[in-house]
């Protein structure tokens, strides 16, 4: 078995109204993201896939989210911010870390790639860690 590690990056504001004062204030961050990818054949060049494959798949995930305002779509701000005509991201949960790490996953094992670990980096000290066994 071979791993590939990728690392990338997204810039992005959001509110977490479930996780208290701090968090639920709009905020941004430069979130890092560091996927693994699981590989069980090596082809006859010695190659599993070529990193520049894995990014096609995987930089127009990140790249959807990079200088945006994510926000959970049942945030009443929406309303505010649509009259305002002001773009945002919304998604079907809390912004928490746990759960973009999580949804990150699922889109990048949609989109065919064979990921089995993925680290959001949300702040400097603060990481999360999500895998499938």
């Amino acid at each position: 078995m071979i791993k590939i590690r990728k690392k990338y990056h997204f810039y992005a504001a959001h509110r977490n109204l479930g996780a208290g004062e701090k968090c639920g204030r709009i905020h941004g961050h430069v979130y890092r993201v560091f996927m693994e990818f699981k590989f069980n054949n090596i082809n006859e060049n010695g190659v599993t896939m070529l990193f520049s494959d894995i990014d096609n798949v995987v930089e127009p995930i990140i790249k959807q989210y990079d200088h945006y305002f994510l926000l959970d779509e049942k945030d009443g701000l929406r309303g505010m911010l649509d009259l305002a005509n002001e773009p945002y991201i919304p998604l079907p949960f809390e912004t928490s870390a746990e759960n973009m790490a999580i949804w990150i996953y699922q889109q990048v094992k949609r989109g065919g790639l064979p990921i089995c670990r993925i680290e959001l980096q949300e702040t400097e000290s603060s990481t999360v860690i999500y895998e499938e066994n």
